[in-house]
């Protein structure tokens, strides 16, 4: 899977994933939850790691069950941003709608 996008300070998803810092994405395609893929920083590039699939959940779905701004700043945090409005943007800016995306939550594995 390419993590190539970048966030608000510019720091690129791949490294945020190698640090832990980024254990949820939002893709237009859902993952079985225990599949392993592997994190590479752009398409054909080698990979940096493997990431193993904990949740997948439609995002309209997690939105519905779990509101609120405090839960959004978390959620914004694990996704790589410093915020929601952040993250938001990245979906606008890529003409991506985020309701039609499927949240993926994974942990970084050896």
């Amino acid at each position: 899977m390419i993590f190539a996008s970048v966030n608000e300070q510019n720091q690129p998803a791949w490294k945020l994933v190698l640090e832990r810092r980024k254990t949820v994405t939002r893709r237009l395609k859902p993952l079985p939850v225990g599949s392993v893929f592997a994190v590479q920083p752009g398409r054909g590039m080698k990979a940096v790691c493997r990431a193993r699939v904990k949740s997948c959940v439609r995002h309209s779905e997690w939105r519905h069950k779990y509101q609120g701004s405090m839960l959004e700043k978390f959620e914004a945090r694990h996704e790589g941003f410093s915020s929601w409005a952040g993250l938001v943007a990245w979906f606008e800016a890529h003409k991506i709608d985020i309701n039609k995306t499927q949240r993926i939550e994974f942990e970084k594995v050896v």
